[in-house]
């Protein structure tokens, strides 16, 4: 059975560029963020209930789903942010799910950027391992300032609205520091992926025993 391996971390800690390399380890990686995008499209059933729940002004002149102004909604409102997660949780753990079941590795690799958020402290029995990505703030900051349209005062919002680092390390079994080179990101992750593939081997060969 295909274990399941959650890659967590705040934003601008570097999750994508992780996830990268994991995938280039032929581990099978499913991103929450992506799956959200594709349930916001137009037309879908997520789309419709969440225009249903918060009204037209949430829409763009091309009337798709502003994330701004979502974001705005949610954050200073904590019961819009629970409809918004009963109408979307469920269907990205539905998608997971089914994409878990086709995975043919050993293990899968899902994206999922809140999950401390959302969990907390609390780990179901299919969770095998979680890793945190851990970046110096001031790096978080510049890196997401010049790679994406967030302003800081967006930037500062997100963060604020966010588990710190203390949090996640309460649910981590590895962390990746991300402070250096893209080389030494990536020895970490080899390290990580060698040792897992390693215990799942010596699994396998205790239960064929």
């Amino acid at each position: 059975m295909t274990k399941i391996v959650v890659l967590t971390g705040g934003i601008g800690a570097g999750k994508t560029t992780v996830e990268k390399i994991f995938s280039s380890l032929s581990v099978k990686t499913l991103d929450a963020d992506q799956i959200t995008n594709n349930l916001l499209d137009k037309n879908t059933r997520a789309y419709k209930k969440i225009v249903e729940t918060f009204g037209q002004s949430i829409l763009t002149n091309q009337g798709e789903i502003s994330r701004p102004r979502m974001r705005e909604i949610i954050f200073r409102d904590r019961l819009a942010k629970k409809k918004l997660e009963d109408i979307l949780h469920p269907q990205i753990r539905s998608v997971m799910n089914q994409e878990v079941r086709k995975a043919v590795g050993k293990y899968v690799l899902q994206v999922i950027p809140l999950w401390f958020e959302v969990y907390g402290e609390e780990r179901s029995a299919d969770i095998w391992k979680i890793i945190v990505v851990e970046t110096p703030i001031e790096c978080r900051r510049e890196r997401t300032l010049r790679r994406s349209t967030t302003d800081m005062n967006t930037f500062d919002l997100i963060l604020n609205n966010q588990a710190n680092d203390a949090e996640r390390r309460k649910i981590a079994d590895d962390i990746i520091f991300n402070r250096g080179t893209i080389e030494e990101l990536r020895v970490q992750v080899n390290s990580i992926h060698e040792r897992y593939l390693n215990c799942l081997r010596k699994t396998y060969h205790y239960l064929l025993k």
